[in-house]
């Protein structure tokens, strides 16, 4: 099947799956962010479950955006182009997921545990007794920055390589 004549639209729906997911993303980015000053468990639970409830719309997103780039790959003949850009960026990106899923998760889960959530089901727990201590401790084994400089170098490189296409 000829997909040449819809590469624009394949396209447009990669776009939009970008779009999509880079703004349910930037809630968890928020949530890790202000995490870093709140010690309020009531307000932990709070921002831990708008970011897991994030989760639904970034998924999709991030399906749109890898599945219509796949394709856009095929439509616009790139991947036996003889180009190696857009595996170098299906590489990236499959890094990029690999490395900031497990950091963020883990990190987050960790937090979520301190203030009773069940890091399965988001199920709250919030008669559960939290130790200050504990919660402080969480918080600070996090790496958000380094979380947030892989997400950013990351885009940014993609960005390059969708746009300028340089080998």
């Amino acid at each position: 099947m000829d997909l040449a004549p819809f590469h624009a639209w394949i396209v447009f729906a990669h776009v939009v799956g970008v779009i999509l997911f880079l703004l349910a993303h930037g809630v968890s980015a928020g949530v890790l962010w202000r995490l870093q000053s709140e010690r309020e468990p009531a307000a932990v639970r709070t921002l831990l479950d708008l970011s897991r409830r994030s989760m639904i719309a970034m998924s999709i997103g991030a399906l749109i955006w890898l599945a219509s780039g796949i394709l856009a790959g095929f439509s616009g003949n790139y991947w036996t182009s003889g180009k190696y850009w857009i595996w170098a960026s299906l590489i990236i990106a499959f890094v990029i997921i690999g490395v900031m899923t497990p950091f963020g998760r883990i990190y987050l889960n960790r937090v979520r545990e301190v203030v009773g959530i069940d890091t399965k089901t988001g199920a709250i727990d919030a008669a559960r007794p939290v130790d200050p201590g504990a919660l402080e401790a969480a918080i600070k084994s996090g790496q958000p920055m380094l979380l947030l400089a892989v997400g950013v170098i990351g885009l940014i490189v993609l960005a390059y390589l969708m746009m300028f296409k340089p080998f």
